[in-house]
């Protein structure tokens, strides 16, 4: 009997699961550093407090979900600029090679600008600009 009652919860358990649908902007957002080693732009090229700027960025952004990162407005969340607009990009990932547009997330205290793809809920960052060359502001 009591095998019978749990092969019931597991079964109305595992129902209730397919009809969660969860979206990417209901995600919170995960940041990976796996392709900014490759250029000058690297974050190992940084300053100690361009440093803390980044991570302040991060934590604040990882508190809140997609949804809410993209009605921020640009200066504090993010905007995507078309390939084209940079004058430099320096050691493009080939996984990123064919993408037209590129995300860029600003810092705080005008610190740079994190600049990189969107991948799911996963922003990766591949450059971080901090004596804004990359592109025309």
């Amino acid at each position: 009997m009591g095998n019978k009652k749990k092969e019931q919860f597991f079964k109305k358990h595992e129902n209730d699961q397919k009809n969660i649908v969860v979206t990417i902007n209901d995600s919170y957002p995960k940041f990976s550093f796996e392709f900014c080693f490759v250029s000058n732009k690297s974050v190992e090229k940084i300053n100690k407090s361009e440093k803390v700027a980044l991570i302040e960025k991060i934590v604040h952004l990882s508190k809140i979900t997609w949804a809410e990162i993209k009605a921020l407005p640009r200066q504090q969340g993010f905007e995507k600029i078309d390939k084209k607009s940079f004058q430099k990009l320096p050691g493009v990932p080939a996984l990123f090679k064919d993408e037209n547009k590129i995300t860029v997330f600003r810092l705080p205290s005008g610190k740079g600008r994190l600049v990189g793809y969107i991948v799911d809920e996963t922003f990766f960052i591949v450059w971080v600009d901090t004596k804004f060359d990359m592109y025309k502001h």
